[in-house]
């Protein structure tokens, strides 16, 4: 077991917790953040282990994907928002500072679905819309539609 990915797992949902003690309206509740930072997680490992990248560095990009979200309460440009959220995330990381820069990358470009990014994006983004698709989410957007049915595809689903 990877015990510096639990570790993170760790400090987000001790933040997560913090945040939910704030009173601010949320598009998402802090319980489905929860729910979604995990899972997209382990969608991240399986899709980096497909495709040759480094499962933790993966694990941890998608774990912390919506970070901004998680701060403003708002779906609104999220990505954007989690520039700086997330660079304070991985202040004490033991990350490289390449690692780091690749998560934010994917961090602030995940909503983009529509462009092809850097592999750690792309694992971003497709274990968000898997994820999504699997808890019941409507998937409609094309891009969206046509980046699970790549990613369904790819996996063999």
């Amino acid at each position: 077991m990877k015990w510096e990915f639990i570790n993170h797992m760790e400090k987000i949902n001790e933040l997560l917790g913090n945040l939910e003690q704030e009173e601010m309206d949320r598009d998402y509740p802090i319980a489905w953040e929860r729910t979604h930072a995990t899972s997209c997680a382990q969608m991240g490992r399986l899709l980096a282990q497909k495709r040759g990248v480094d499962l933790e560095l993966a694990a941890l990009a998608c774990s912390l994907h919506d970070i901004g979200r998680w701060y403003t309460g708002l779906q609104r440009d999220h990505a954007l928002h989690g520039e700086e959220p997330v660079r304070r995330f991985l202040a004490g990381s033991s990350l490289t500072d390449e690692n780091k820069k690749g998560i934010i990358q994917a961090v602030i470009r995940h909503s983009e679905k529509d462009k092809v990014g850097s592999p750690l994006e792309e694992i971003v983004k497709d274990a968000d819309i898997l994820d999504c698709y699997f808890h019941g989410d409507e998937i409609s957007k094309p891009y969206h539609v046509a980046r699970l049915k790549q990613v369904m595809e790819e996996l063999g689903l």
